[in-house]
C-alpha cells in the first residue's frame, strides 16, 4: 500500500539542554580546517553495498516540503513497521523522528530524495529498529548533510533499539556531534534486562569534517552505585573523520558491551590538542581492528576494560595502521577496581596483533611505543605479529614495543618486529603495505 503524505513545516520548540563538557572530549574551535601531509580522505577500503535495501512492498510516505522543521511522528501518521519514509530534498532548520516502533524483520527506512540539507539538529526519540540512511540518490554519498551547526548535530533520546545512521556528513559542529540526553545516559539504570539498554546502535559510511565528539554513555561504578547509559553491539564502520583541531575523542562510550570499530580514517586530528586522550575511547569490551590513523595527537583506542557477568570476554585489536602522533603510543589498555562489581562485571582479556604502528610520539615528552599497558584488574593479553618503526622511548632503546606500567600477564608474545626506519617497515607513507610475511597490518 503507497501513501502519499506531504507534511507541511511543523514549528516545533527547540530545547535547550543542560551540559558539561566530558574531560578530553572537545567542541571544535573555529569553522576554519587545517591540513598537514598526507591528507586521508578517502575510505580505507570501498564502504560495501548498503544491506538496507527496502523491500518493495513497503508502505511509502513521501514527506516535507524542503525547508523548515519537519517532524516525523509514527504515532501521528500510523507508520507501520515495513515503512519506507522519503524525505523530499531541501534545506531544513530541524527534523524530529519519534515514535516509531519497528522490527528487526521489517525495519522502517527514512530516506533522502535528493539532498537534505539540516541548518540546526536533528533529534531522534522511542525509536526501534529505524534506519536513516542518506543513500538513496545515485551520485549522492551523503545525502543528509549537517552543516556549520552552532550546538549538537543530532541528539538522541528515551527507548532506542537497532537505530542505524548512515550515508551522512557533519561539517563544522560546535559541539557534540552525535550525543544523547539522560534518558539515554546517566538516568538509565540497567537493571540486567534488554529493556534497560540501548542495543545495536550503529554509524556507517558517514564522513566528520571539524566538528565534536561522538559521546554516548552512563557509567559502570562501584564508587558512586551506578550502572547506567549502558550500550550493547555498537558498530562504528567506514566513517572519516578529519580536519577536528581540539576534538581530543572523536568516538566515546562510556558504559558499553561487544563494540565494533572497524574499517575507519582518521587524519588530521588534535592538531592544537595536548591532552591526554584516545582518539576512541571505550569503555567496556569489544574490538578495534581495520582502522587508519594518520596526522594525529593521542592513542588511536583507549580500552578502558571489563566485560559483562562473570565470564571474562576478549578485547582485540588488530590489523591497525597507525602513524605520526605528535603525543603517546598507539594503543591504550587498562582497566579500573571502580569497574569490578560482583554479579555485574568482571575483567577482559585482550589480544593486540597485527598491527602496524609507526612515528609514535614525535615531541619526544612521553612513550611513544606500540602500547601502554597499565594493570587490567586480572586479565591477561596476548601480543604477537606488531610491526613498529620509528618509536620513541624515555627507557632507552626500543625493545618488544610496550611501554608497560603494569603486572598483567602477557600469555603470548612472539613473531614482534621492531625496526628504527619506516623503510625498512613499509613500503610506503600512503598504503604503509608490512614489508614482513605474516606481521603487521591487512586491511580487508
Amino acid at each position: 500500500m503507497v501513501k502519499n503524505q506531504a507534511i507541511l513545516a511543523v514549528l516545533i520548540a527547540s530545547i535547550s539542554l543542560m551540559s558539561c563538557k566530558k574531560d578530553g572530549f572537545r567542541k571544535r574551535p573555529t569553522n576554519e580546517t587545517t591540513t598537514t601531509t598526507p591528507v586521508v580522505t578517502e575510505p580505507v577500503v570501498a564502504a560495501p553495498a548498503s544491506t538496507y535495501a527496502v523491500p518493495s512492498d513497503a508502505t511509502i510516505f513521501d514527506l516535507g516540503t524542503g525547508s523548515g522543521y519537519l517532524v516525523i511522528d509514527g504515532t501521528t501518521l500510523n507508520i507501520p513497521a515495513n515503512s519506507f519514509i522519503r524525505i523530499k530534498a531541501g534545506s531544513y532548520k530541524g527534523i524530529t523522528i519519534k515514535n516509531i516502533l519497528a522490527t528487526t524483520a521489517k525495519p522502517v527506512y527514512i530516506k533522502n530524495v535528493g539532498a537534505v540539507t539540516i541548518s540546526e539538529s536533528m533529534t531522534i526519540q522511542n525509536v526501534s529498529n529505524v534506519v536513516v540512511d542518506g543513500d538513496n540518490t545515485a551520485g549522492i554519498t551523503y545525502g543528509f548533510a549537517f552543516n556549520n551547526i552552532s550546538y549538537r548535530a543530532i541528539t538522541l533520546s528515551t527507548q532506542m533499539t537497532g537505530l542505524v545512521l548512515k550515508s551522512m556528513s557533519f561539517k563544522n559542529v560546535d559541539d557534540y556531534v552525535i550525543s544523547a540526553d539522560n534518558n539515554l545516559g546517566t538516568a538509565r539504570a540497567y537493571d540486567g534486562t534488554a529493556a534497560t539498554r540501548t542495543d545495536g546502535f550503529k554509524i556507517l559510511n558517514c564522513l566528520f569534517d571539524n566538528v565534536g565528539t561522538i559521546a554516548l554513555g552512563g557509567a559502570l561504578s562501584t564508587e558512586t552505585n551506578e550502572d547506567t547509559g549502558l550500550f550493547k553491539d555498537v558498530e562504528i564502520a567506514y566513517n572519516t573523520f578529519q580536519n577536528s583541531q581540539e576534538v581530543g575523542t572523536v568516538c566515546s562510550f562510556t558504559n558499553v558491551q561487544d563494540y565494533n570499530i572497524h574499517h575507519n580514517v582518521v587524519n588530521n586530528i588534535n592538531t592544537s590538542n595536548d591532552n591526554h586522550n584516545g582518539v576512541f575511547f571505550m569503555q567496556g569490551n569489544g574490538k578495534f581492528h581495520e582502522n587508519k590513523l594518520t596526522n594525529y595527537q593521542g592513542n588511536a583506542i583507549r580500552m578502558w576494560l571489563y566485560s559483562r557477568g562473570s565470564t571474562p570476554a576478549t578485547s582485540e585489536i588488530y590489523d591497525n595502521t597507525c602513524y605520526n602522533t605528535r603525543k603517546y603510543s598507539g594503543f591504550e589498555l587498562q582497566g579500573f577496581t571502580r569497574n569490578m562489581w560482583s554479579g555485574k562485571s568482571t575483567y577482559s582479556n585482550a589480544k593486540v596483533y597485527n598491527n602496524t604502528v609507526g612515528h609514535m610520539n614525535t615531541n619526544k615528552d612521553w612513550e611513544g611505543q606500540l602500547l601502554d599497558l597499565y594493570n587490567i584488574n586480572g586479565g591477561s593479553i596476548e601480543y604477537y605479529n606488531n610491526l613498529g618503526y620509528d618509536l620513541n622511548t624515555l627507557k632507552g632503546s626500543v625493545t618488544n614495543m610496550i611501554n608497560n606500567m603494569s603486572d598483567t600477564k602477557i600469555t603470548v608474545e612472539s613473531n614482534n618486529k621492531y625496526t628504527a626506519l619506516q623503510q625498512n617497515a613499509v613500503t610506503d607513507l600512503v598504503n604503509f603495505v608490512t614489508k614482513f610475511v605474516g606481521i603487521g597490518a591487512v586491511i580487508n
